[in-house]
């Protein structure tokens, strides 16, 4: 869809992980950096005045998510989170139902870790497939995507039905690249890969 600014969601529980968050915030922020990038407006949005991720980032969300109208957004990002620091908030019929209205209007989701988890209880991912966080200390997150009719998969990344998830947030930077190629389209994501990348040698620095 590039040609126009597009638009997206960025929703924060507490207890985000900081690094999945600043990935979708940096990626997308770059898309200013030269006026004939193609442009994206992003969003943040969650259930308090601030929220604060487990390793101390704080983000005062712009739109609370009960204010939200999902018909302005081409896309969701969720990261994951730590469930010891208030990340089962997620689980909120709110988030749900934006989620399903975006994607019923041919938007994109892309999770991060346990992020994926919210997305599959909205009944996205039922006959599907998705990868999850495996480590987690008290929590079976591969078992309740199995128990809500999702097949865990464990690799680093999957993407079924224009949903992505991943294995932890050592996949920030690609999932926030498929996200972006989604919005502005396969040249222009390269473009702002160019920027970020800082040479135009692969492999280089």
């Amino acid at each position: 869809m590039p040609g126009r600014t597009q638009k997206a969601l960025l929703f924060l529980a507490r207890g985000f992980e900081d690094l999945e968050a600043a990935a979708v915030t940096a990626v997308c922020g770059w898309t200013g950096y030269r006026e004939h990038l193609p442009s994206i407006h992003l969003t943040t949005t969650g259930l308090h005045a601030e929220v604060q991720g487990r390793f101390g980032t704080r983000v005062r969300p712009h739109r609370h998510l009960g204010d939200v109208d999902p018909d302005e957004y081409a896309a969701l990002a969720v990261p994951g989170g730590f469930f010891s620091h208030g990340f089962d908030e997620a689980f909120d019929p709110r988030l749900y139902r934006v989620a399903q209205a975006i994607h019923a209007r041919g938007g994109m989701i892309a999770t991060w870790c346990v992020g994926v988890l919210p997305i599959a209880e909205a009944g996205l991912l039922r006959g599907g497939r998705a990868t999850t966080y495996r480590f987690s200390r008290h929590h079976d997150n591969p078992g309740r995507l199995r128990a809500l009719g999702c097949e865990p998969v464990p690799a680093p990344l999957v993407v079924w039905n224009r949903i992505a998830s991943c294995a932890g947030p050592a996949q920030s930077l690609e999932v926030a690249f498929l996200l972006l190629e989604f919005l502005v389209g396969e040249a222009g994501a390269a473009e702002v890969r160019r920027y970020l990348a800082g040479t135009d040698r692969e492999g280089m620095g």
